[in-house]
């Protein structure tokens, strides 16, 4: 019990922690607006019949995802980090 609430003083007063908890947080933020930049441009290629602007899209989209893929990949180290310090 005591070890418990002595962690958990520890990380209040961790500046680290406060940091990576805060990065954390702002890069969910960017994910979210990501993941609907990426829905509107599936839905932007499904309607458009102009074969240009299709491959202008999908270049996008491409991108978009990659940079999903990244930022999910760090924000999951970030996860586990935090739970083996606990």
């Amino acid at each position: 019990m005591k070890a418990k609430f002595l962690t958990q003083l520890e990380h209040f007063f961790d500046p680290e922690h406060k940091k990576t908890k805060h990065y954390a947080k702002e890069l969910k933020t960017v994910l979210r607006k990501l993941k609907k930049k990426e829905r509107e441009l599936t839905d932007a290629l499904e309607q458009t019949a102009d074969q240009e602007l299709a491959k202008l899209y999908q270049t996008e989209l491409e991108i978009i995802r990659i940079q999903r893929k990244k930022g999910l990949d760090i924000l999951q180290a970030i996860r586990k980090d935090r739970q083996k310090n606990r």
